[in-house]
């Protein structure tokens, strides 16, 4: 595997990587002692791997039942052909739109998957003609709301393989 830089990353960084997904507060003394490294060797690997870009950010999951009045909605698009056309322009628009906190482009059928944040449905329409001003750039939009995770995010499958 290699970091996006195109780092290659070895079996220790893979082990790194995947201790921090499961849970990336813990102490640099902890890290080092489930990947078997010294202090300073974990601490030169986690800035290698922030350095190289396979490290983003170190964020928080959080209970989102704290947000209950402003639910998730799951919302899928399909673009128009100026929507396809003209896509960096949608994509700026949404990654500006605080209430946006998840976008993800499709192949198939729809174009892209959003998660938002919205204090009711009806707000959409307001957010829609925010993205998308001129009404040329989405085919249609279906909001859907989100019920309770099931599932958090979890390591990829790949982290699971014997020996990493």
């Amino acid at each position: 595997m290699y970091a996006p830089s195109g780092m290659r990353l070895d079996e220790t960084d893979l082990k790194l990587l995947r201790v921090l997904q499961e849970g990336a507060r813990e102490p640099i003394k902890t890290l080092a002692e489930r990947i078997a490294l010294s202090h300073n060797g974990t601490l030169h690997r986690l800035n290698r791997l922030e350095d190289s870009g396979a490290i983003l950010r170190y964020r928080a999951d959080i209970d989102e039942s704290i947000f209950g009045t402003w639910p998730f909605y799951s919302v899928q698009i399909a673009l128009t052909q100026a929507g396809r056309a003209n896509r960096s322009r949608l994509e700026a628009a949404i990654i500006a739109a605080p209430e946006i906190t998840q976008a993800s482009g499709l192949v198939g059928a729809l174009d892209l998957k959003l998660r938002v944040a919205l204090q009711k449905p009806a707000d959409w329409t307001a957010l829609q003609a925010q993205l998308d001003p001129s009404a040329d750039l989405i085919q249609t939009a279906h909001l859907h709301p989100l019920g309770r995770v099931i599932k958090h995010a979890s390591p990829h499958p790949l982290f699971a393989q014997d020996g990493i």
